[in-house]
């Protein structure tokens, strides 16, 4: 939020400031990540995925877009565009005839290892700004933020 053409009290003052904060600051934060995964070919809703098929073996596309709090054909897009990478594969889930359960493939796995080192990096860049205190502060108190979401 260091853009000249940005000034913070333009949102207004108080609590009433933290949705357009938080909007700015998912926007900042997805461009950066954006503009640095383009080498790889894949986008953040991509890492997304990846990364919780890396974290929980193979899911459901119904499990991913509750972890990833993506709609129904925004995931199946982003499933279709990782299958069509080599990089997942939907496979009959072994507990629900009707289902498909999506897997991550080794070259998924390859380029996830990348793509987490840039989330590392982009990361790094976004909170530079920070101390480290205030990072783990500004990622704990988003934790607790999320935690007591409604949805």
């Amino acid at each position: 939020m260091n853009a000249p053409d940005f000034p913070p009290r333009a949102l207004g003052a108080g609590r009433v400031r933290i949705g357009p904060l938080l909007r700015h600051a998912q926007r900042r934060a997805a461009r950066t990540f954006s503009e640095a995964l383009r080498p790889l070919g894949i986008e953040g809703r991509h890492y997304g995925v990846l990364l919780n098929l890396g974290t929980h073996g193979p899911l459901s596309q119904r499990r991913l877009i509750d972890l990833t709090r993506e709609d129904k054909s925004s995931m199946v897009r982003t499933v279709d565009d990782l299958e069509a990478r080599g990089l997942a594969v939907r496979r009959p889930s072994p507990t629900d005839r009707r289902a498909y359960a999506v897997e991550i493939t080794e070259e998924g796995r390859a380029l996830f290892a990348r793509a987490s080192v840039i989330a590392d990096e982009v990361a790094a860049r976004l909170l530079d700004c920070l101390s480290d205190q205030d990072q783990e502060l500004l990622c704990s108190l988003l934790e607790r933020f999320v935690a007591g979401s409604d949805d």
